[in-house]
């Protein structure tokens, strides 16, 4: 006992190794990398064309880029497309004239690993002028109602997956005949319904969480079509392609077991490898229409990463799905043959479903936790560490399943005795014991996964603490209203002292800078010169160079008005030269609302 539970906590402390030591290739959602028009670049004339370039891949089956003029009007544009040969690249024609203005860019696309990313950025033609643009123009999140069915969804596509390849190992591996009983054949045609609809709902529901668009609008033929085209789309449409082949097999496989009885002196193990073979086959091509659509399609190492996850979920699947197998069969205590036969083989198939999920497991936790704090420091890594407990226990419940069988099973048979007792079975009360123990199983595995649904729309480990690390980097923004302070040190007899940064009016909109240069006492203090740049929140355009005038008395500049048509955090860039030799550069944050 002590040395099966050994090996189990030693298997799950060498998963987590590679985890704590080193940092794998993380796979993170698309960013905008730059854009032409820049951002807040000033044009002479009508650009022909907007173009938005991103850090990866990212689909345009439900992309929309919209052009808002001065007034928050919607300025026709073309479709959408990518440029050239370049998937990362996306162009949209502008075929009118603009009038003198300030524009705002607002963009939604779908990365490789199929999470929506949103942003917006601004240009101007002519003479720039206020912009009404805000987070309001671009596509909205999407509903609680949305969020919460396809959560719900992606669990049962999961569930309907387990049962129907654990059902189907169980019929092709451990039973004595290749026809399944009548409650093994429930959860074969119930796990093949259950994930036909889930995916059929998942196919309706994408486009309204894509997009931000409400709940009724799923059964909106153009959105289902559009849909269709995205990555997920495909994918979708190709799991129920393959539920559509796996239906047909199904539906023949047990009208030919009714019409016919099936000598179990025909089951060899050769036969059972062969129908084994069939099974994790058809399980692996399905597992990929998950994996074509995940983090495993983002990041570096695809090729490999879509075969680990692909093997992970066929693993998990077998080992869970057949859990609930084993707990229909072992209802039943007076049918002592069928347990003789199915639990062994089970109890030695487990191992290996097991092995393969962490092997895999450890692979796609160093490509997409790295190190110890995106672990615990992280609502991915937190999920993680959740699905890991579980999993220990699953192990140790395995553990005890098997010490279970080889102590009423695993006995030889070379006794008159022996054979009575093989025979009449362990009883009604061990084969009870032992059926709830399963159970427990199965309702862990259950909860297994909901976490892995949850772990498939996370924003990976890696990525996420990155983005802490540089977040936690950063001062607090500034209030609206109040300003941004910071001090500096340009070196030199007199290069200290304290710069402050106030936005007028402070919210969306035509805006001013006003920069105030202190000594260190907190007077004005004049300098030769202070240069400022501004970079609007994150993703959403290049900095834009601040032309700063003399504000009338020392220390105080102003800007022009500026166009700051999205909110968040902004970061306003100061270099302070108090010498001809002497400069500091300086970040200050501001809160636009």
């Amino acid at each position: 006992m002590a040395r099966n539970f050994a090996r189990a906590c030693a298997a799950l402390v060498l998963a987590l190794l590679p985890v704590l030591g080193g940092q794998g290739t993380a796979a993170a959602h698309a960013t905008l990398v730059s854009t032409a028009p820049a951002g807040w670049q000033v044009l002479d004339t009508t650009p022909a064309e907007v173009a938005l370039t991103f850090s990866e891949p990212v689909d345009l089956g439900l992309a929309t880029v919209r052009l808002l003029g001065p007034a928050g009007d919607v300025v026709p544009t073309g479709e959408p497309a990518h440029a050239g040969d370049r998937p990362e690249a996306v162009v949209v024609p502008v075929p009118r004239a603009l009038s003198d203005g300030t524009y705002t860019v607002s963009w939604q696309v779908t990365s490789a690993d199929s999470h929506p990313v949103r942003g917006a950025f601004v240009f101007s033609v002519g003479r720039p002028s206020a912009a009404t643009g805000n987070r309001a123009d671009v596509a909205a999140e999407p509903g609680g109602a949305v969020v919460a069915l396809h959560a719900a969804t992606r669990w049962l596509s999961f569930a309907g997956f387990a049962l129907l390849v654990g059902a189907a190992f169980h019929t092709a591996w451990c039973q004595a005949r290749p026809a399944p009983g009548r409650r093994v054949r429930v959860l074969l045609v119930g796990g093949w319904w259950t994930l036909l609809a889930a995916t059929v709902l998942a196919l309706l529901l994408y486009g309204p969480y894509a997009t931000g668009r409400p709940l009724g609008d799923a059964v909106d033929p153009a959105l289902v079509a559009d849909t269709s085209g995205t990555r997920m789309g495909v994918a979708l449409l190709a799991r129920l392609l393959l539920l559509g082949l796996v239906g047909f097999g199904l539906l023949r496989h047990l009208r030919r077991a009714d019409e016919s009885d099936v000598d179990p002196a025909a089951d060899t193990a050769v036969a059972r490898r062969r129908r084994v073979a069939v099974v994790l086959a058809v399980a692996g091509l399905l597992a990929l229409t998950w994996s074509t659509a995940s983090h495993s399609a983002a990041g570096g190492l695809v090729g490999l990463a879509l075969a680990a996850d692909a093997a992970h979920l066929t693993a998990m699947a077998v080992w869970l799905g057949g859990l609930v197998a084993v707990a229909a069969v072992a209802v039943r205590p007076d049918d002592v043959p069928a347990l003789r036969v199915v639990v062994p083989r089970f109890s030695r198939a487990a191992p290996v479903a097991v092995a393969v999920v962490v092997v895999t497991g450890v692979f796609q936790s160093w490509r997409l936790v790295g190190t110890p704090d995106a672990l615990v420091g992280t609502a991915y890594g937190r999920v993680l560490i959740g699905k890991l407990a579980l999993v220990a226990a699953l192990v140790a419940l395995g553990a005890a399943a098997r010490r279970w069988v080889r102590r009423h099973y695993g006995f030889p048979v070379v006794t008159v005795s022996d054979k009575r007792r093989a025979a009449r079975g362990p009883g009604d009360g061990p084969v009870r014991r032992f059926g709830r123990l399963v159970a427990v199983e199965a309702g862990i595995a259950a909860a297994v996964l909901g976490l892995t649904a949850a772990l498939v729309n996370t924003e990976t480990a890696a990525v996420a603490r990155a983005q802490a690390r540089q977040a936690a980097a950063a001062p607090p923004a500034a209030a609206p209203g109040e300003p941004a302070i910071t001090d500096f040190d340009a070196g030199g007899a007199a290069g200290r002292g304290r710069v402050a940064v106030l936005a007028a009016p402070g919210s969306t909109g035509a805006t001013e800078l006003h920069v105030a240069v202190l000594d260190e006492r907190g007077q004005p203090k004049g300098v030769p010169e202070v240069r400022a740049a501004l970079t609007p929140p994150q993703g959403s355009s290049d900095p834009l160079d601040v032309p700063l005038r003399y504000g009338g008395v020392p220390g105080h500049y102003i800007s022009d008005a500026l166009p700051m048509a999205v909110s968040g955090r902004w970061e306003v860039s100061l270099a302070v030269r108090t010498s001809d030799v002497d400069e500091a550069i300086v970040q200050l944050p501001l809160g636009i609302p």
